[in-house]
């Protein structure tokens, strides 16, 4: 008889199978063990909606890990991400796992949903994400990152490599939250619907010429659960040198 635990680990390998994104036994160990403490603490404080094991595999880490394919395709060179309202954690810590070269910052507004991840984290033996208590709008970043791949602090770079967000407000309000965290030469990327309102596309494209961003064509890919599918972009932004 197959339980939740079987059915997650299932549904995640076949969907990052589709994309040719291998995963180790080790990194699907942490992903699960990541998605089992949700769903206990689900139980005394909401971080998602989503707690039935198949649907958590394709909605939340799946979808996390479609950035993947696009910095695999465009040989996007990354050193650090910033997750902006990181909640339970998605997407940084499902990054942090399948990339533990990357440095990853997660932030969100409520404390409680910080505590949590950055307890979890440290539990599942994650040591490239960084979890911070803060708004986008008031946060600073550390004038010094602590690299994976070593213990050495060194001097961060003025910007991130990649700021990404899920489900957040609105485009438009989005990308003025989170533009002042991006690199120069660096990416701001949006993870939504394929199909979005044209009057929320509209509202995007004038702040974008605003923040001075260069819209790029977005990445399209589509998740599969139970049999349907579900269209997914990821909007690109790029800010110039």
């Amino acid at each position: 008889m197959h339980g939740p635990e079987d059915a997650f680990d299932t549904t995640l390998t076949e969907a990052l199978d589709r994309w040719n994104l291998p995963i180790t036994p080790r990194q699907l160990n942490q992903l699960r063990a990541h998605f089992e403490a949700v769903v206990r603490t689900n139980r005394v404080m909401n971080l998602t909606r989503i707690t039935d094991p198949v649907e958590a595999a394709v909605k939340h880490y799946a979808d996390s890990l479609a950035l993947l394919i696009w910095v695999g395709k465009r040989q996007i060179t990354v050193k650090t991400v910033l997750d902006v309202g990181t909640g339970a954690g998605f997407p940084a810590l499902p990054l942090a796992v399948m990339r533990p070269d990357w440095s990853l910052t997660a932030i969100d507004a409520t404390g409680k949903k910080i505590d949590f991840l950055r307890r979890t984290a440290a539990a599942i033996g994650i040591n490239n994400l960084r979890c911070e208590h803060a708004h986008s709008q008031h946060w600073k970043p550390p004038s010094f990152i602590l690299h994976p791949s070593s213990s050495s602090r060194q001097q961060s770079d003025p910007g991130f490599s990649l700021v990404v967000f899920r489900a957040l407000t609105m485009l438009a309000k989005s990308l003025e939250q989170t533009a002042g965290h991006v690199a120069p030469g660096g990416w701001l990327v949006a993870y939504k619907t394929a199909s979005m309102d044209p009057a929320e596309q509209h509202a995007a494209a004038n702040v974008t010429r605003k923040l001075g961003l260069h819209s790029r064509k977005r990445h399209e890919y589509d998740l599969e659960l139970k049999g349907e599918r579900l269209a997914r972009a990821l909007y690109l932004y790029r800010r110039p040198h």
